[in-house]
């Protein structure tokens, strides 16, 4: 299914965005592409890996380490379901005008269950 994503500008002066390095802000915007409308994604690094670098040549320690830049700014939330790794953005209905939203396929965070 086609999604479309918006960055908007103000996500480069973001202090928290500026803090990460670049390579970690390309990891944000793909995630943002990644996600489904509800703002969650497998976070798995295999997946994450073949969904926002399939032409390069990345090692699993750096999406790790990046994946980590990302959690460490604030911008999504890790957490894990049955021993399977899920990644949410806890601002993304704030960021992304979704048409038609779907529900998720994805467990959604303890955080959410409880709102």
């Amino acid at each position: 299914m086609a999604r479309i994503r918006t960055i908007k500008p103000s996500f480069w002066a973001d202090g928290a965005v500026a803090a990460m390095s670049r390579d970690a802000r390309l990891l944000c915007i793909g995630l943002i592409s990644f996600s489904d409308d509800q703002g969650r994604f497998v976070a798995s690094i295999p997946a994450i890996t073949g969904y926002v670098y399939p032409h390069d040549e990345v090692t699993s320690r750096q999406v790790r380490s990046w994946l980590a830049e990302v959690e460490k700014a604030g911008l999504i939330s890790l957490y894990e379901v049955d021993g399977l790794r899920y990644g949410w953005f806890p601002k993304y209905r704030t960021h992304q005008r979704i048409s038609h939203p779907q529900p998720s396929p994805l467990p959604p965070p303890q955080e959410v269950l409880f709102q």
